[in-house]
């Protein structure tokens, strides 16, 4: 028996590469009589995101993102010279995930789908937002269309952050088609649900959690006293309280402005010149683990978000406007409220910022230990993924 996973895992994402390791993992422990593969497939038309080249960086299809982009690099000029740093630290960690032999770099659908029919028993789609074709077009290989024999689930798949209310009808139909060929839809968010929904599926859905949500936090494939080692010589002091920052400068800035010194700022992924430390170029799965070592993270990152309740670290959470999330509910709030914590989720576009009642919760949560009440909460959210594994049990006897 041969089980492949097609996900996103080489987004230059922290979070990408740990659900995917994640899934991994989890899938080789309920079928331990398997060969579970990450099938190594990227497409270049994503790639293209992730170059250091400032031609390529600046170069875009609107004149005013590029300008937007240009006024970026003015004001952070070392910003693609990080970005290289962090694509070779990804490349060295990418070994650690259970990859295919064969490695795909297409854009198109058949060499995958021909791979797929002649290797894997079993193909998993997801999890991450691999519904959401606003990028990389459609058709693309994300949607296993009905050319593939193997058995076919999706697992905690998302369309975040696409309007999927103005797709084609041709699409619409097309997409239905392909859904209505899997096994069973496991999705990620309301908003993914309301997709199958709107596309009339008949293919049975449930909600399953993101799999960072089972990660084992305390099995990860570091070495923490080399971690320890590298956030000595930032800067970090062990001894003094610290706040995760994982989000803009603006964020930065906010968090200094209510604290002054009196905690150590720790910014994580994205580099924000106001922190006391910054590490964005530690590894993903050394970013899965950091957490613990915060007091509370701010963040306007899902993934992040994830990881440090994880690692029972309580989050604030300011969600930047954007014109999807007027419309959708955005996933962080979703998936805030599947745990009940709802008031951790602040809505703002950082000009009408209510800096009062983000304090006022940050303050009780500096105050105050609530890590078992969270813990507790992930390992209830975790078990949404059982009935998934119990019917992909059903589907392959």
């Amino acid at each position: 028996m041969k089980i492949g996973i097609l996900t996103y895992h080489r987004s230059i994402n922290n979070g990408a590469v740990i659900q995917c390791y994640s899934l991994a993992k989890r899938l080789k422990k309920e079928f331990n009589y398997a060969d579970v593969e990450v099938i190594d497939y990227h497409m270049p038309i994503a790639e293209k995101n992730y170059s250091t080249s400032l031609a390529d960086y600046i170069k875009s299809s609107s004149i005013y993102i590029s300008f937007k982009k240009m006024c970026k690099l003015l004001i952070d000029p070392l910003f693609l010279v990080r970005l290289g740093k962090r694509k070779k630290s990804f490349a060295e960690v990418l070994t650690i995930l259970p990859l295919s032999n064969t490695k795909i770099f297409e854009n198109d659908t058949k060499t995958l789908f021909d791979f797929i029919n002649d290797n894997y028993d079993v193909v998993i789609a997801g999890s991450d937002a691999i519904w959401n074709y606003n990028m990389r077009g459609f058709p693309n290989p994300y949607f296993l269309d009905d050319s593939i024999k193997s058995i076919k689930f999706s697992y905690a798949a998302s369309c975040y952050g696409m309007c999927y209310e103005n797709i084609s009808e041709y699409e619409k139909n097309r997409i239905r088609e392909i859904l209505d060929s899997y096994s069973y839809l496991g999705v990620r968010d309301d908003e993914s649900e309301f997709f199958v929904d709107y596309l009339s599926c008949k293919t049975p859905k449930s909600h399953t959690c993101d799999p960072t949500v089972f990660l084992d936090v305390n099995d990860l494939p570091i070495d923490i006293k080399s971690l320890e080692a590298k956030m000595k010589i930032k800067g970090f002091d062990f001894k003094k309280t610290a706040i995760a920052i994982m989000g803009s400068s603006e964020m930065c800035k906010m968090v200094r402005k209510m604290y002054g010194k009196k905690y150590q700022i720790v910014a994580l992924y994205n580099y924000c010149k106001n922190a006391d430390v910054n590490l964005y170029d530690i590894s993903p799965y050394e970013w899965a683990y950091v957490f613990r070592y915060f007091k509370l993270t701010f963040t306007t990152y899902f993934h992040g978000t994830l990881l440090s309740l994880r690692n029972g670290t309580p989050v604030i959470c300011v969600a930047l406007e954007t014109d999807y999330s007027k419309n959708h509910t955005t996933k962080v709030q979703d998936f805030l409220h599947r745990l009940n914590m709802d008031e951790f989720y602040f809505h703002t576009d950082y000009n009408s910022l209510n800096i009062k009642s983000i304090k006022k919760k940050s303050d009780y949560l500096l105050n105050n230990d609530i890590s078992s009440d969270i813990l507790s909460k992930m390992d209830k959210e975790a078990k949404t993924a059982d009935l998934f594994f119990e019917q992909l049990r059903i589907a392959i006897k």
